[in-house]
């Protein structure tokens, strides 16, 4: 049996929340913002950390500021440190390589969001925020939601508008979710057995879950797994839609009749929504609560993180171990 240091992290995002959110209001209470109300507003990050800027973009973007992510690669290419008025970098450990090289290559104002505060970001940074989580025991869990959640309340504080949840809430929101998606997971994961490839599709704001599911099913799992927006997904990607492929799809609109024709098409399916459905043939569903849309990945990430322990140790892996280590991605701190 696998060491299953990646479950235990999965049901601790509750009291790790709770924990982030003291943190992070708490410098934010002491933070001058005001060089940071530049427009246009481009968010940067690797990995997770850049999957978790999207919902704050998105809540900006609905508030009538100019905003976008852009990875830290992208900034690196010719011309991209001059897109935004102001950056802001997230990076969980403090050391991506290409996000600590694309803040030394812009000119302009620079935020910093790692999970401590400190590291060779925040040293480059005009200004450095922490994050506030627990570390990870291995793939990004705790500080994943818990950057999320930052995000939401950083772009709360530059002018995306409140966030009409109370932390408490939302905690108890993401507690009872554990529980009731636990056994969907399992099922799920029963019938992805010998899956060759996974999809995740969704939109808007669920954007952030479609890039994280593919980035830890194909980390932790080792599936071959890509994210899709809806719309693209449709436009030719749907064709390896059979028997033999899985799909997690997020969303209450297009997402449920799409579910409905992949199940159709003999593919297994995780539809992770806000709409009043119950399964049917081929069609998990993971019902949400309603919550504010810029809130609402912390829960998608939930049904995906049990779906993928449950995937992992159907195939003896344990989350975290990694075989192909990249030094060069990582920077020590000074």
């Amino acid at each position: 049996m696998t060491e299953r240091s990646f479950h235990p992290d999965i049901f601790r995002q509750p009291e790790n929340l709770e924990r982030a959110a003291a943190t992070l209001l708490h410098a934010l209470r002491e933070a001058d913002l005001g060089r940071f109300r530049a427009d246009p507003v481009v968010f940067t990050g690797m990995g997770a950390s850049f999957f978790s800027v999207i919902p704050a973009v998105q809540a900006l973007r609905a508030a009538g500021r100019p905003a976008l992510a852009m990875t830290a690669t992208d900034i690196l290419e010719p011309g991209g440190e001059r897109v935004g008025g102001v950056y802001i970098g997230v990076s969980q450990s403090g050391r991506s390589a290409e996000t600590v090289a694309a803040f030394r290559a812009i000119e302009t104002s620079r935020l910093a969001l790692t999970r401590t505060g400190s590291g060779p970001l925040a040293e480059v940074a005009d200004l450095s925020l922490p994050i506030g989580s627990q570390p990870d025991a291995g793939i990004s869990v705790l500080t994943y939601s818990a950057s999320l959640l930052a995000g939401a309340v950083l772009a709360s504080a530059l002018g995306a508008g409140a966030v009409e949840l109370e932390i408490g809430r939302l905690t108890e929101l993401v507690a009872e979710l554990l529980e009731r998606a636990e056994p969907v997971a399992e099922r799920m994961a029963a019938s992805l057995a010998g899956a060759r490839a996974v999809d995740a599709v969704g939109t808007g704001f669920s954007g952030a879950s479609t890039g994280y599911a593919a980035l830890v099913i194909r980390e932790a799992a080792r599936i071959p797994s890509a994210s899709f927006d809806t719309g693209q997904y449709l436009h030719g990607p749907v064709e390896v839609a059979e028997p033999g492929v899985g799909a997690v799809l997020f969303g209450a609109d297009r997402e449920v009749r799409l579910a409905a024709d992949l199940a159709s098409s003999g593919m297994a399916v995780l539809l992770v929504t806000s709409a009043d459905l119950h399964p049917t043939h081929g069609v998990e569903v993971v019902r949400l609560p309603h919550v504010p849309a810029v809130l609402r990945p912390i829960l998608e990430a939930v049904p995906v993180q049990l779906l993928t322990d449950q995937l992992a140790q159907a195939r003896g892996l344990s989350p975290g171990s990694f075989r192909h280590h990249q030094a060069d991605t990582k920077l020590e701190a000074q």
